[in-house]
Parts: C-alpha cells; structure tokens; sequence
C-alpha cells in the first residue's frame, strides 16, 4: 500500500511502471516501420538496470509471434502525440502532461516556438528522467 512516506525508487512501485513503459516504446521505436519514435526511451532502462526490464529489451513478450505490448504502447503514445501537434498548430501555448513518466515527449516532439510544456509525476521519477537526459546532452 502506497503512503505519503513511503520509500521507493525507480526500479520499484510506480517507478518500475514507468520504466516498463519506456521498455515498450523502446521496442516500438526499434521496429522497421514504428508508430513513434522515442529515442531517450532505451536509455532510460539502461540508465535504471533492471533485469526484469532489460530482458525485456532483450527477449520482447509475443503473442501467437506478434509484438504484445509495444504495438498498443505506440499506438497510445501516437495518440497522445498527435494530441499535443494538433493543439500546438491551434495555437495552444502550453502543454500539461499529466502522468508523464519517463516518456521524453517534451524532448522529442517538434513543439511550435514559445510553447511551455509542464510534466506533472513523482519527483523521484523527474528526477531520474532529468539526470538521463542531462547525461546524454537532451
């Protein structure tokens, strides 16, 4: 059960969900023809070094030889960035991305001049995503 006090870091909890996440748009950006593109995605699990999460990379689930999770993950983050290029050519200035994980859209999106984009998460997930991206000069 979660508490205001308790104790984790990016390998547990809802840092560990954020990091499986990144896995699957780490796979979806690998394959030939991807619905997105998230090329911070890899380093992120690299970064964390879990197990679990880099046999993920490294043996990626299947169901009846089809990817399982990357295809739905990438059509979910195509959705959500398109949401956002679409809001942005209306002329909307600033972007809240709610639950923002170690997704780097804020990074990898071709935001319009001007545009504020706010990322809301845990700060120890933030914390992690900025220190990576800082590490590989995003």
């Amino acid at each position: 059960m979660r508490t205001d006090d308790d104790d984790w870091d990016i390998v547990t909890s809802v840092g560990l969900t954020a990091l499986g996440v990144a896995a699957f748009r780490a796979l979806e950006s690998a394959r030939p023809e991807p619905l997105i593109r998230d090329e911070y995605a890899e380093l992120f699990v690299r970064a964390a070094g879990e197990p679990h999460v880099l046999e993920v990379l490294a043996d990626p689930p299947t169901l009846a030889g089809a990817p399982l999770v990357p295809g739905f993950m990438g059509l979910r983050t195509a959705f959500f960035d398109d949401f956002f290029r679409a809001a942005g050519a209306r002329g909307i200035g600033q972007a809240v991305i709610v639950a923002a994980g170690l997704d780097a859209r804020a990074f990898r999106l071709d935001w319009p001049a001007g545009t504020i984009v706010f990322e809301i998460d845990r700060p120890e997930v933030l914390a992690f995503k900025d220190r990576v991206l800082a590490a590989h000069g995003a």
